[in-house]
């Protein structure tokens, strides 16, 4: 029996990729029709990521694509009025969340191709799914740049890889605002200690609906995070918002009593993550951004915010792995 697999399942009706690694008792599911979703993955018996209660929930059940898994997000967050201005350019984008915000962009509510599937011993069990801005001529009217997004999800000796890269195939440079929102199952009415790391250098004042409110600053949850602090009472729809060290992050959310750590690493192409734990499961979300929350329109530096673009031609690349330990 060959130790990985990939597979085209059905699930409620809905076409599903699913990756085994027999040798680690490790599965993982993506749902391309609604975003190219990751949201399953179990590894040595533990569930890593918060799937919905069921697969055709991600369709017949409203925000379900924002709430559960690995939504892909572009831009991440929300983006006041839906307004912001790069390089002159005005982009004005729907007002999906009230009263006045776009939120989370388009790409993780629509479908994706799967492209390539394939399983061996050396690469593991992937999938190659795409989405082209230039084939949603509603997206193109508001954001004209024939952007292409290219993800690989691999599952290698028990870690899942989520890796990718955005191409701008335009003649204009594009405004890039990436992240992604993972869901990790975290057992908070367990009354167990549970302990977070994060690399963080800063923390970013935020409101409730992770809104810049200041310039960053040294905090002393900033320095603890580093060390590890308990997020067992960490209020539900809360959120911080940090400045990474630099270089490659990996971040470990450790459930002291029963013994195993879920680690989650991102590449330097994310110098920023979100924390948020959300009232509707018992999840926890470290979110790496490209960028602060509607950068474009804070009066800060864009070195400081990661307010930047893909020029014409130009390829971006990012990478992630999560696992247990």
């Amino acid at each position: 029996m060959d130790r990985y697999a990939a597979n085209r399942i059905m699930k409620d009706g809905m076409a599903v990729i699913e990756l085994t690694d027999a040798g680690s008792d490790s599965v993982a599911e993506i749902v391309p029709e609604v975003g190219n979703n990751l949201y399953r993955f179990e590894s040595g018996g533990r569930q890593v990521l918060v799937p919905p209660a069921s697969v055709s929930s991600f369709k017949n059940v409203e925000l379900t694509d924002f709430q559960y898994g690995t939504p892909i997000l572009f831009p991440p967050n929300r983006v006041k009025n839906g307004r912001l201005t790069y390089k002159g350019r005005e982009y004005r984008l729907p007002l999906n969340e009230p009263p006045n915000f776009h939120l989370h962009g388009e790409i993780c509510s629509r479908a994706w191709e799967v492209i390539e599937t394939g399983a061996s011993d050396e690469g593991g069990a992937y999938v190659i799914s795409q989405f082209r801005y230039a084939e949603h001529p509603d997206i193109m009217a508001y954001f004209p740049h024939p952007l292409i997004f290219t993800v690989t999800v691999r599952l290698l000796e028990g870690r899942l890889e989520l890796n990718g890269t955005i191409a701008n195939e335009g003649e204009d440079e594009a405004p890039l605002a990436f992240g992604l929102h993972p869901y990790f199952s975290i057992p908070f009415d367990s009354g167990e200690e549970i302990r977070l790391q994060v690399p963080a250098t800063a923390e970013w004042p935020v409101t409730n609906l992770a809104l810049v409110a200041g310039e960053p600053s040294v905090t002393d949850y900033s320095l603890c995070l580093k060390e590890g602090v308990s997020i067992a009472d960490y209020p539900q729809l809360g959120c911080n918002l940090f400045t990474l060290s630099g270089g490659e992050s990996t971040c470990r959310m450790e459930m002291k009593d029963r013994g195993y750590t879920i680690a989650y690493r991102f590449g330097p192409e994310f110098p920023y993550v979100l924390l948020f734990r959300p009232d509707w499961s018992s999840a926890y979300s470290l979110e790496p951004y490209t960028y602060v929350t509607d950068a474009f329109n804070l009066p800060y530096e864009q070195e400081r915010t990661g307010a930047r673009g893909i020029e014409a031609g130009e390829t971006f690349s990012f990478s992630t792995s999560m696992w247990v330990e």
